[in-house]
């Protein structure tokens, strides 16, 4: 049997492609071949068990906030209980704290205090409603909570402020109830550095914006375009690193996200409901994870890098080519995912509940 997230027929015997992502400089391999792999990931769950609308043991459902720490921000419904609520993390990555505070150790090695921040965004009083499932007003106000908190975590923590969403137990998720998480990192990492240097460098080098050239290269070829809208487009890059990845970039290029405009917002907040919902009309509750990407704190002013939202569905498994490399091998060309996730966005079963 043929897997959903597998590539057309026929294209499996096309000759492995290398390419290059110009936001990373890093290498993919397009390998329509290796589809053919047995066993090469786990089947799609095409029919998820639907939960129940509460869930009595669950913190984030209605009357279990006191399961949860202090709350840090709530959105409240025209009816004056929550639709939106943002708390720390039980279990964070990072503690609370002023910043990292470095330490020499013997030789080459350098420590610090692992201070940051680690917020989750409860995303909806429903416990059986997925991100997908929201109207968009409701889904808007999700992405309203990643800008307000992105906003007061970059006034108050220097570094790395980062949305992301995890979906399905092999994305790292724990909780069924639908969330995501904030991070505030004391430090920018270098692989992310990377990016917002090769942005710098090509913007010295032309004099124009590398996300902007390449969303409006990836618009003229068309072949990669899933949907667009008035204020956000989004494509299959170039150099999809996974099967269906997907970017979603604002038209008007803005630093950091936490600086949308409210129309942004919503398309942006319309369009990834869209998208996932796509995802999951094709491929199944396939697990996932996406990605708001900003410029690090105190640099939101300039003018060569954009915000953007990267989605990555968790089809494949890293082995030893991969992690001996550092290249992504993606069986499914993108130019057929987008294909694929245009058709199904077209279907009247992509429409919010």
């Amino acid at each position: 049997m043929r897997r959903p997230w597998a590539v057309e027929p026929g294209s499996e015997e096309a000759t492995p492609e290398l390419r290059q992502d110009p936001l990373t400089r890093e290498w993919v391999v397009i390998a329509p071949g290796r589809a053919r792999r047995p066993r090469q990931v786990p089947e799609p769950t095409t029919a998820p068990t639907r939960p129940a609308v509460t869930e009595p043991e669950c913190p984030f459902c209605p009357g279990n906030e006191d399961r949860t720490p202090e709350e840090l921000w709530r959105l409240t419904g025209a009816d004056g209980t929550w639709d939106v609520r943002v708390v720390p993390n039980r279990y964070p990555v990072l503690s609370a704290g002023p910043g990292p505070a470095r330490r020499r150790m013997d030789g080459p090695f350098i420590s610090a205090d692992a201070f940051g921040a680690h917020e989750v965004v409860i995303e909806t009083p429903r416990h059986d409603l997925d991100l997908p499932d929201l109207d968009e007003a409701a889904a808007t106000n999700v992405f309203a909570a990643y800008r307000a908190r992105s906003r007061a975590l970059r006034a108050i923590r220097p570094g790395l402020v980062l949305p992301f969403r995890n979906h399905g137990q092999t994305s790292g998720t724990s909780l069924r109830h639908p969330h995501s998480q904030i991070i505030a990192v004391p430090v920018v990492p270098p692989k992310y550095r990377q990016r917002f240097d090769i942005a710098r460098a090509y913007y010295d080098d032309r004099g124009s914006r590398l996300h902007t050239d390449v969303t409006a290269a990836e618009i003229s070829d068309g072949t990669r375009v899933i949907a667009a809208s008035d204020h956000v487009v989004a494509f299959a890059p170039f150099a999809s690193t996974a099967p269906y990845e997907m970017r979603v970039v604002p038209r008007e290029a803005e630093a950091s996200f936490a600086d949308v405009a409210d129309e942004t917002l919503a398309e942006t907040a319309r369009m990834l409901r869209r998208l996932l919902a796509a995802v999951r009309g094709l491929l199944g509750d396939v697990p996932y994870n996406y990605l708001i990407l900003s410029a690090p704190s105190g640099e939101e002013c300039t003018a060569y890098f954009s915000w953007h939202i990267e989605v990555l569905p968790r089809l494949t498994v890293a082995a030893g080519f991969e992690l001996g490399t550092g290249m992504a091998v993606n069986p499914v060309p993108p130019e057929q995912a987008a294909a694929r996730l245009r058709r199904a966005m077209a279907r009247p079963a992509d429409s919010g509940r």
